[in-house]
């Protein structure tokens, strides 16, 4: 087992000088045409990178030639399957985006089953995979709130690990991924926000509705990131290969702010109702534990490592820029709200 240093306080952080020359790659991405792939693989394709594009469907194999990339078929829960493809592809950076993430506003942890085998069976596949090949770095996506909430203080790389039972899977992801022989490295999102992500249209719905309250206080801190930002942020960790690998990462705004500040913000650039308050039992009654407990948790996360150690810059830094970004592209476009089931 190699070791995986995921310790160095930000304060101790080392600064790196960022590469010039940028060497074109191939490029095998795995959840090419979810939310984040959509953006990731125009932004290879302009830096000059060889993209092969994972998809299952017949449907998710032409949005992928249509990207501009080379469409390969396979599934990650198919171990023989990624070896083949994998290997077939020989690519120098491996990324895995691969989610399946339940597209419901009440969810429970039976929702999130086959998410959780994608992150851990097909997390192991795909590196057992690229095992024997010349490969420069696997990036792992991973989501910050496998971190424990810590209120109102920051959470950073070095903060301990959440024991709720519903981040377990990304958990074990994350640790199978440190432990591979693999140069490997971990990217922990904010909540990734875009005006064509499912999440994002569904909030703008409910927001024009008044249907998207304030929970208790608003006290809860919310971490974004733009899914253009998330994109680059992998951009950069394929350039930084050297210095990328063996860590952990986070990638997030550079001011996350608290619900009772962001989402009156929001109603306000959508010309929407004022957001009302509900207590925090009664929005757990309305979108199940799972979300208040975890998703709706006050999370600070704090990109300082990425951004004083690879150099790394947002071109949406915070919420502000983030929801007007989404705001101007939702204009005059109507969106079905998901009722709760």
């Amino acid at each position: 087992m190699r070791t995986f240093e995921a310790t160095t306080p930000p304060e101790a952080s080392v600064s790196y000088a960022v590469e010039t020359e940028i060497v074109p790659r191939r490029v095998f991405v795995a959840g090419a045409t979810g939310v984040l792939g959509r953006e990731l693989i125009p932004q290879l394709l302009e830096a000059g990178h060889t993209v092969l594009g994972l998809a299952r469907t017949p449907e998710k194999l032409l949005q992928v030639v249509k990207m501009g990339a080379k469409a390969v078929r396979g599934d990650v829960l198919e171990p023989e399957t990624m070896r083949r493809v994998v290997q077939e592809s020989a690519p120098d950076v491996v990324v895995n985006l691969a989610t399946v993430i339940p597209l419901k506003l009440r969810v429970n942890p039976a929702d999130w089953v086959m998410n959780d085998r994608v992150r851990v069976e097909g997390t192991s596949n795909l590196l057992k995979a690229a095992e024997g090949l010349p490969l420069r770095l696997f990036i792992q996506e991973s989501v910050g709130y496998v971190s424990q909430s810590q209120a109102d203080a920051w959470i950073d790389e070095n903060t301990p690990l959440s024991s709720h039972a519903f981040v377990q899977a990304t958990i074990d992801m994350e640790r199978r991924v440190r432990e591979s022989e693999l140069p490997t490295t971990v990217l922990r999102f904010g909540a990734l926000l875009s005006d064509d992500s499912w999440h994002a249209q569904q909030s703008v719905a409910a927001i024009r509705k008044g249907l998207l309250p304030i929970i208790g206080q608003g006290e809860s801190y919310m971490s974004l990131i733009h899914t253009h930002d998330a994109g680059r942020a992998i951009v950069h960790l394929m350039d930084q290969a050297d210095h990328a690998r063996g860590r952990v990462w986070i990638a997030s705004e550079e001011e996350p702010a608290q619900s009772a500040e962001i989402i009156p913000f929001v109603a306000e650039l959508l010309k929407s109702p004022s957001p009302r308050r509900v207590p925090a039992m009664l929005a757990r009654a309305l979108v199940g534990a799972v979300t208040i407990e975890v998703l709706g948790a006050s999370y600070r996360l704090s990109s300082r490592r990425l951004r004083e150690d690879l150099g790394f810059r947002l071109v949406y830094p915070t919420y502000r820029e983030i929801w007007s970004h989404i705001a101007g592209q939702v204009e005059g476009k109507s969106f079905k709200f998901t009722e709760f089931d």
